[in-house]
This record gives structure tokens, C-alpha cells and sequence, in this order.
């Protein structure tokens, strides 16, 4: 009888420890609702292969400072969080942007990391 009174005692007390763990992750994933990045694109025209390639550049330079600068990252979790970066603001993007960075790409543009 003591080794299931020890033992729910130990499931009890793992699981009040597991309380405040749970809370700080969803507290972390409120900060995270704010943006961490914007990227101005209403002085661009998508199509246009220049603009393109320049929408492109701020995406990579957003990418560095939210990745790099701002959380610290090198290496392979920069590029990892990079990727991540790229996805959220593909993600982000109305399907007219999609359309446009589409024709500026077969125009000649390099704008990969927006249509992968």
C-alpha cells in the first residue's frame, strides 16, 4: 500500500513541477503575436523584376536582423530560423504578391526564396 501512496505522491509532485513550465510557454508564445519583422513593399511593384529582386533583399535582410541580431543566432540555426523567416512571409503574402513575384521570376528576376 505505501509503494502506491509513494508513487501517486511522485506523480502528484511531478506534475505541480510541470504547472509553471506550461505557463511560461504559453506566456512566450504571447509575446511571439507581435510581428518580428516588417517589410515595406508599397513602393514596389512585384512584377517589376528590380522591385522583385529589391523585395527579395529585404526579406534577407529582415531575416538577418530578427535571426541574427535580435536572437543571436549563428550557424546552422541561423540558417534554420532563416528558412523559417522565408516561410512566414511566404506565408504572409496575398496570393495578387504571390502572382506578381511569379511574373517578375519568369521575367528574369532572382526571387527563389519567395516561391519555394
Amino acid at each position: 500500500m505505501s509503494k502506491i501512496v509513494n508513487r501517486v505522491a511522485a506523480i502528484a509532485a511531478l506534475a505541480l513541477a510541470a504547472t509553471p513550465i506550461v505557463g511560461l510557454a504559453s506566456a512566450h508564445a504571447a509575446e511571439r503575436a507581435e510581428p518580428v519583422a516588417r517589410i515595406a513593399v508599397g513602393d514596389l511593384t512585384l512584377s517589376n523584376p528590380a522591385d522583385a529582386q529589391e523585395f527579395a533583399r529585404r526579406v534577407h535582410r529582415a531575416g538577418l536582423r530578427a535571426c541574427q541580431d535580435e536572437a543571436g543566432l549563428r550557424g546552422m540555426s541561423l540558417r534554420a530560423c532563416q528558412m523559417d523567416f522565408r516561410e512566414d512571409v511566404r506565408d504572409a503574402m496575398t496570393t495578387r504578391q504571390v502572382t506578381d513575384l511569379a511574373l517578375a521570376k519568369r521575367a528574369g528576376a532572382k526571387v527563389e526564396m519567395a516561391l519555394r
